[in-house]
């Protein structure tokens, strides 16, 4: 340290310790960090202890000196932070910056960088690099230990929902947005965010999924399903993405809530519930082949002429095939089991979505190439579809289909419960009936 300039003329005025040369050797091997120095003019790196080895299998002095070993370590977003640092260093001026890096084992460790130019010899920018992991690992738990989640929704104002960003799933709802919903607090919790939205809403939803980890907050206005009475209610939705821990997660609230009306003359099914049970015998009366499975549906006394047909597809979603079988008034223009690509088709949707059942009220301004390849040549206008899953995988969608446009404005899932559910039954007897 002191070959380079005559020690009697080291600078006054500073700080300093009564302690020889061989004490500030010995602290500068023994100190917890690797220190260096720049000369500036030449960009000259030299190392003024050997302590590089940052954690096990990451070098400071090729972390420091090296660009492409510096891209290989460095977490991709915090790059930036190391080049403004180094910037600095070109105009001498003090600087500090954390970023992370990924050792070899999949550790993410956080790493401090600090330097300042030398006011005695100003050709020189002296540092050091240090490993403060545990120094951020306490302070995160610090942090969560300061934060109650429910907190977040309970304190609101306003009606509020907590949801896991990676699940999508509702951790904590407070009293207001329950009501809102008509829904218990322990329902509602068991709910994951494409059960409250109106299936309309999900271009605008993923598109608010996919910007926000970056935008941070994001607002607009969305429809929901209320729970209990299954009315929908649009509301100015503001969302906002939080880090708690090592967890991401949405706080949901929801202002000026307003409720639409459901115009719907009369039910889409009979509400005889003599009928309903008739139909449920007869589906389990024994396997019979797709078609009269598909009639007896269709001219059932449930139904009564409210549907111009009913459809299957029986989903393969692995060897991406789906094929339709159908009954309709008068007889569809269709060949049964008639195939298709999985690719584009109803059932892509509802996997992709995760919905629970979808409705279109016009085919004829949907834009889903499956809605022209298969329901508008045969006048079909809209349709409601109704997923059912085998060991977690969607084998089976029936579809009901009208010929008039909007016959499902104000329908739920709940109102077609029993007809698809002895449908279903009954196809899955056909299927056991093929393997016998």
């Amino acid at each position: 340290f002191m070959n380079e300039h005559d020690p009697h003329n080291f600078p006054t005025g500073l700080a300093t310790a009564d302690m020889s040369v061989e004490d500030l050797l010995s602290f500068v091997n023994d100190f917890p960090a690797l220190l260096w120095r720049i000369e500036i003019a030449k960009s000259r790196i030299e190392f003024l202890n050997n302590n590089y080895i940052i954690s096990k299998g990451l070098d400071g002095k090729l972390l420091l000196k090296n660009i492409r070993y510096r891209q290989e370590v460095v977490v991709p977003e915090d790059e930036y932070l190391i080049t403004s640092f180094m910037e600095s260093v070109k105009k001498g001026t003090t600087a500090a910056t954390v970023f992370r890096v990924r050792t070899e084992d999949h550790r993410t460790l956080w790493l401090k960088l600090t330097g300042a130019t030398n006011t005695w010899d100003p050709r020189y920018y002296y540092g050091f690099l240090l490993n403060i992991t545990d120094t951020v690992e306490m302070i995160k738990s610090i942090v969560d230990k300061d934060i109650n989640l429910q907190l977040l929704v309970d304190d609101a104002d306003s009606p509020s929902l907590l949801l896991d960003f990676e699940t999508r799933q509702v951790l904590h709802a407070n009293a207001a947005v329950c009501d809102l919903f008509d829904s218990s607090k322990e329902d509602l919790e068991k709910c994951g965010l494409n059960e409250l939205y109106r299936e309309s809403m999900r271009t605008a939803v993923s598109t608010m999924l996919d910007q926000i980890p970056l935008d941070r907050k994001w607002s607009g206005k969305l429809d929901f399903y209320q729970h209990g009475k299954r009315r929908i209610f649009t509301a100015e939705t503001i969302v906002r993405y939080l880090v708690y821990g090592n967890r991401s997660l949405l706080r949901i609230s929801f202002i000026n809530p307003q409720f639409m009306s459901r115009p719907r003359q009369h039910p889409v099914l009979s509400t005889d519930s003599a009928l309903r049970h008739d139909l449920a015998t007869c589906l389990r009366q024994g396997p019979k082949d797709i078609v009269t499975i598909l009639d007896t549906v269709l001219f059932s006394p449930l139904v009564a002429g409210r549907f111009d047909a009913v459809m299957f597809s029986d989903v393969h979603v692995k060897r991406n095939k789906v094929y339709v079988y159908a009954a309709g008034t008068p007889p569809l223009d269709l060949e049964q089991g008639a195939q298709f690509a999985y690719k584009g088709t109803i059932a892509e949707d509802i996997n992709h979505f995760e919905l629970g059942h979808l409705t279109v009220d016009d085919t004829q301004e949907s834009i889903k190439p499956i809605d022209w390849a298969l329901f508008v040549p045969q006048g079909i206008r809209s349709y409601f579809a109704r997923p059912f899953h085998s060991r977690k995988a969607l084998r089976t969608v029936l579809i009901l289909c009208p010929r008039n446009p909007g016959t499902f404005t104000g329908s739920t899932s709940e109102d077609f419960d029993d007809l698809c559910d002895p449908l279903n039954e009954a196809i899955k007897a056909w299927r056991r009936s093929l393997r016998d």
